[in-house]
């Protein structure tokens, strides 16, 4: 067995997405999974299937940490690729522990659950990438981004916040780009 190799200072980087996708989306998941584990950080995802097990299984499979919290309180719970298993025993409630685990997040596709926890981040936590075209209008990816364009921010807010989303066109640019945006502290506070 190949042991992990972290960078001296790795992040946690969440990659959230929809429990059931198609393949061209499982390659997507799979690919930042393991370009996050190439450059030596940590996947942080729900653990369970669809890009939660692309983004793992990419992420293992290039000697990566992957941490997964789980929803349930079973270990033998979620996808077999996460390094290790947060057991919540939260349901769905596990999302807002997901977004505030995490310096930064990679949106494929998605649905209300990568809403949610991307919400979580981008409430001045972390800066967030969405993956163009990895999912449908109406899912999480597609929401922020129109009323991004729409409105000015992700999501809906009375008093409008300055932080935004990001676009990547390929998984190695989504990759790159958070952690970039991570090294420059975005958003910052000042």
């Amino acid at each position: 067995m190949t042991s992990i190799t972290l960078s001296r200072k790795p992040y946690q980087i969440g990659i959230f997405g929809s429990g059931t996708i198609n393949l061209e989306q499982y390659r997507m998941a799979y690919e930042v999974g393991a370009a996050v584990a190439h450059a030596g950080h940590i996947v942080l995802n729900g653990g369970m299937t669809g890009v939660m097990e692309a983004s793992a299984r990419g992420a293992a499979e290039a000697n990566g940490l992957v941490v997964g919290v789980l929803p349930g309180d079973q270990f033998a719970e979620g996808n077999s690729y996460s390094t290790v298993k947060i057991l919540t025993g939260m349901q769905f409630a596990r999302n807002y522990i997901n977004g505030l685990s995490c310096h930064g997040a990679i949106v494929v596709g998605g649905s209300s659950g990568a809403y949610e926890e991307t919400r979580r981040v981008w409430e001045g936590r972390g800066p967030i990438v969405v993956l163009a075209n990895s999912g449908s209008p109406t899912g999480a990816a597609g929401t922020m981004l129109s009323l991004q364009e729409a409105t000015g921010m992700a999501f809906p807010e009375d008093k409008p916040k300055p932080w935004k989303v990001f676009l990547a066109h390929s998984p190695e640019e989504a990759v790159s780009m958070i952690i970039e945006l991570i090294e420059k502290g975005y958003p910052s506070h000042e």
